[in-house]
């Protein structure tokens, strides 16, 4: 389900008709989060510390309405749940896509995204979910504990979907940090609402369940 936003009565209003022709609005922040108490919980319950790390975004993401938002021919639209697909690597090294719908709690979605990981590991497409804009698109770098991070594009400036990456993990003063990389379109998104998102997803992270 989604509703229309009204363009001509939005507080946001100038701001979109502002960045909204830029061959490249798309902005990217990327901070560090501390995923140690994260870590300790799925290490306690067995769960996939991955899965849970995406599941605390995407509950963070839902609460923040700019990152659920979307331009629709010239409309803007905002969808009352987004979903995720994300990168998975496979046997040989290449990597493609898997579906993650939302659940409600961390355990459902771990073990729904157990399911779909092999799916889609065995179908081994890009194409998934590629009409549906109710989605974030998730990577996954677990290799490197980057301090930035750019996408490929086409410098389509009417793709609206955000995107967020994780990356590799690692301890410093006796915690654990995580980067996590966001990047989205500033007709619809502000700094403000990255801000948002990175302050839920601690809270997130520091209490999954």
């Amino acid at each position: 389900m989604h509703r229309e936003i009204d363009i001509e009565n939005w507080p946001r209003r100038s701001t979109y008709e502002f960045f909204r022709d830029y061959t490249d609005p798309f902005f990217n922040i990327t901070a560090n989060v501390d995923v140690g108490r994260l870590y300790d919980f799925c290490r306690g319950k067995s769960l996939s510390f991955s899965l849970a790390s995406l599941f605390c975004s995407l509950r963070a993401a839902n609460d923040v309405p700019e990152l659920r938002q979307r331009l629709v021919k010239g409309r803007i639209v905002e969808f009352d749940r987004v979903h995720a697909t994300q990168t998975i690597l496979n046997d040989d090294e290449t990597f493609s896509f898997s579906f993650y719908e939302m659940r409600p709690t961390v355990f459902e979605f771990e073990s729904a995204g157990r399911e779909a990981r092999e799916k889609y590991r065995a179908l081994k497409t890009f194409d998934v979910e590629t009409d549906r804009l109710d989605l974030i698109y998730y990577s996954v770098i677990p290799w490197v504990s980057f301090t930035a991070f750019k996408h490929a594009s086409k410098l389509d400036n009417t793709q609206s979907v955000p995107r967020i990456v994780f990356g590799k993990a690692f301890g410093s003063g006796g915690t654990r940090l995580m980067p996590v990389s966001v990047e989205a379109h500033h007709a619809l998104v502000d700094g403000i609402h990255i801000g948002k998102f990175f302050s839920l997803l601690q809270q997130n992270l520091d209490d999954p369940q």
